[in-house]
């Protein structure tokens, strides 16, 4: 999987490079996690017929065709080599055996040091650096092994565009995704609330779409409290897959989000309650090599027992993370009736962060608008 990178020579290197996996290899080692407190699977290429079951035909032979060229594109940001069609498949079939080890007991959880990542593959189409959806292989390995529900939980800052596609029609798979959004602006534009699925699996597909950038700790954990666990814990998993991108963390050059190596640790121990601990945690995008290599360390002591640093009680979101959870909300209880009392709850607090009725008035009288921004901060 390090053998796959982008041959041609540019200004700047391909944020999805090498160096990603070595960074976190590297911290794991610094921390005597890893050789030492984990064992490894071994690798094996994921085999067409296990691929057949996600991607069309179509899709895998244009993959496997780059093992014969030297340098190819599937978009302009989506490279491959020689070796990738090789990469992305020992991606895919780590996924997925480390999904049936977990479901039949040999292994509690697990961490998946995984490249190329996997959430931008669709049914048909490599983009976004992706070219294998290795959660969605894990997905299908872990049902093959006996679950009948899995959960995949997407906080990578990007919509996870090709499994929303993947599962949007299948209700024994929920998706629930936390990204940055801008009201379709931001890469890949998909992922907006109003996405819930399609004919009988609506309300299998929950969209959590910040309106800007800079979103932190605080968000994350306040849309994990008043959402995505609320509707997990209904739901009922067999096993919890985390598509982890790291992308929304402090220093991401391409995120530009604040969630902090505690705030990651805090929502893997939130998400170890679900399915009798049976988790497992996909590598997906994260570009600034300190923040990944940070985060994932973070995330691995969780999976191996350690507590968060920090307790997160009485958290407070921002005014636009809590206009975007009450959004979310308004949609979702249709179809998950026990978030009702959080709507409820939530719109109180809203109504005391608004402007009093009155001033709204005086300000219509006076000829002016009053109207939110993108940050939630109140415009006149």
């Amino acid at each position: 999987m390090l053998l796959h990178s982008e041959v041609e020579m540019k200004s700047h290197p391909h944020p999805e490079r090498p160096d990603r996996l070595r960074a976190i290899a590297a911290s794991l080692s610094f921390a005597g996690l890893f050789p030492g407190k984990c064992f490894h699977l071994p690798p094996r290429e994921i085999t067409v017929e296990e691929l057949q079951m996600v991607h069309s035909s179509e899709h895998i032979e244009a993959v496997e065709s780059t093992r014969n060229m030297l340098l190819s594109y599937f978009t302009p940001d989506t490279y491959a080599n020689e070796h990738s069609a090789c990469a992305a498949r020992l991606a895919a079939g780590l996924c997925s055996d480390l999904a049936s080890a977990i479901m039949s007991g040999r292994a509690r959880n697990g961490f998946a040091l995984v490249r190329p990542p996997g959430h931008h593959a669709g049914i048909k189409q490599s983009m976004g650096f992706c070219l294998h959806n290795n959660a969605a292989v894990a997905a299908l390995a872990a049902q093959a092994a006996g679950a009948k529900k899995v959960l995949i939980v997407d906080w990578d800052v990007h919509h996870g565009n090709g499994t929303q596609e993947i599962f949007e029609a299948n209700k024994s798979v929920l998706y629930i995704s936390l990204h940055r959004h801008e009201n379709g602006r931001f890469y890949p534009g998909t992922g907006a609330a109003e996405e819930v699925g399609t004919m009988d699996a609506e309300g299998y597909c929950v969209n959590i779409p910040w309106k800007s950038g800079g979103v932190g700790d605080n968000d994350y954990i306040f849309a994990f409290q008043h959402v995505v666990l609320p509707i997990a814990l209904e739901f009922a998993p067999d096993l919890t897959i985390i598509s982890a991108g790291f992308d929304a963390a402090r220093g991401d050059p391409l995120g530009c989000c604040d969630v902090t190596p505690d705030g990651y640790a805090q929502m893997t121990h939130m998400l170890s309650g679900l399915s009798r601990g049976r988790l497992l945690v996909v590598l997906e995008g994260g570009y600034n090599l300190r923040s990944i290599s940070t985060s994932a360390t973070e995330v691995i002591k969780v999976l191996l027992g350690d507590k968060p640093m920090s307790e997160m009680n009485g958290v407070l979101p921002s005014r636009a993370g809590l206009q975007t959870i009450l959004e979310v909300l308004t949609i979702q209880m249709k179809f998950w009736p026990n978030l009702k009392s959080n709507y409820e709850k939530l719109q109180l607090q809203w109504d005391s962060m608004s402007p009093p009725k009155q001033i709204t008035r005086i300000f219509l009288k006076l000829g002016w608008k009053m109207e939110v921004g993108s940050s939630g901060d109140t415009r006149l």
